[in-house]
């Protein structure tokens, strides 16, 4: 502050020369003036002087505050970076525990994938045995077709269980399978594959019917009670079933299945209901002697004598046509029979009973039985002397299936078979 007491020297000696010049003039005017301008010039120092001592004091201020400022700013920087560096540890940390979850990963995703094409690989190679197995299961059906139609029960039976080998979900060889074994009086047997095949297809018609048609079977040979009328009844239930599922089905023979629901309600005294499903199966298969031969009985029992003779002229012209064309058709020479000793052709009828004979299968014990049970309703319904011939026919027919019956126990105790596997000996 002291080098401020110099500024009243100065100034004067600044004014001195001004203020003598004047001293000749007016003096004490100028003394008084000079004092005023002193006062001023102090008065002024005096403000200078304590703008200077507030500039300096807000210079230390602002030089403490930046000191503070520095250290505090310094500490910041320091504790900004500490966090800096522990934050980048905590992120090579993650950045490593990352790294090594997506290795893991990566392994992991890896030994799956591989699991995966193994199984895949796998399941291809079991697809393709699979269809190889099912197309080489399918080329035996024709070879067993060619078996039963050749009245080789047994032997269709059997290729037909090699391709059920190789394919034994197939519901086509299940069916085939239980259709051989039903006509071979194997009822049981035929009653396991036809389940079979419907456990693979619920709704396969021809397995249902042919299921219905098994149930018939075993219903007739019950006694009368509440078991028979069980069992006949799931009889018609599968066989109306596959019929609505499929109404022009027919059987591994040809004929229509209506035929089959016909004689259900035949036997159960259902003849209205008889004729209808008869009616049905004759516009099926028109050129069939089958459904024709079983309405001219009906016709007979509705007192229809005239109609009755008229449909077994038409019988006898079908069914002669089909062993023209198919000189084993043993179920067409049945029809030859009844029809011929319905319109009293017996040399003729003489005839047809002896190509049966030599037509039928050994293991076919149904189509003797068949054409029992219809000569003997025929019988019933002939005056004599005719009824009285049919009734000679029934007697050689039980007589060749005892003697069957008796030739395939033989058989079968050579074989060491039990008496159940002879066919038609339940």
């Amino acid at each position: 502050m002291s080098r401020l007491r110099f500024i009243p020297l100065i100034l004067l000696l600044l004014l001195g020369p001004a203020v003598l010049a004047q001293e000749e003039t007016d003096l004490p005017a100028l003394a008084t003036d000079v004092a005023r301008q002193l006062d001023e010039v102090q008065e002024l120092a005096d403000q200078a002087s304590s703008d200077v001592d507030n500039a300096f004091s807000l210079l230390g201020l602002l030089e403490a505050f930046s000191f503070v400022v520095t250290i505090v700013g310094g500490a910041a920087a320091i504790f900004g970076v500490t966090r800096f560096i522990s934050a980048q540890q905590d992120l090579q940390e993650a950045r490593k525990r990352f790294d090594e979850e997506i290795a893991s990963s990566r392994e992991r995703l890896s030994r799956e994938t591989e699991q995966r094409q193994r199984e895949f690989a796998d399941l291809r190679e079991q697809l393709e045995r699979s269809t190889s197995n099912a197309t080489l299961a399918l080329s035996f059906l024709p070879l067993g077709e060619s078996q039963y139609k050749s009245g080789d029960f047994k032997g269709a039976i059997d290729i037909y269980q090699r391709a059920l080998r190789l394919d034994p979900q197939n519901p086509i060889i299940n069916y085939r399978i239980g259709y051989a074994s039903t006509q071979s009086g194997l009822l049981e047997e035929a009653e396991h594959y036809l389940q079979q095949a419907l456990a693979t297809e619920p709704d396969f018609a021809p397995a249902l019917a042919a299921l219905g048609y098994v149930y018939r079977r075993r219903g007739e040979k019950m006694d009368e009670g509440i078991e028979r009328v069980t069992i006949l009844n799931k009889a018609e239930n599968n066989l109306v079933r596959a019929l609505s599922l499929s109404p022009k089905l027919v059987d591994a023979d040809g004929e229509s299945w209506w035929g089959s629901l016909g004689g259900l309600y035949r036997r159960r005294g259902q003849i209205d209901q008889a004729i209808f499903a008869y009616t049905q199966a004759a516009e099926v298969t028109p050129n069939s002697s089958y459904a024709f031969s079983n309405l001219a009985l009906l016709y007979m029992q509705k007192n229809n004598r005239s109609r009755m003779l008229e449909t077994y002229e038409q019988v006898e012209k079908l069914a002669a046509d089909e062993v023209q064309a198919d000189v084993d058709n043993y179920w067409a020479y049945t029809d030859l029979v009844t029809s011929r000793l319905a319109l009293g052709k017996l040399p003729e009828a003489e005839n047809a009973l002896d190509r049966v004979f030599t037509t039928t299968p050994d293991d076919a014990p149904y189509v003797l039985e068949a054409l029992l049970d219809t000569l003997s309703r025929l019988a019933d319904v002939l005056n004599s002397p005719q009824g009285d011939s049919v009734s000679e026919f029934c007697v050689r027919i039980k007589q060749e299936i005892e003697n069957r019956q008796q030739e395939a126990a033989a058989q079968a105790e050579a074989d060491g078979l039990p008496a159940a596997a002879v066919p038609g000996s339940d």
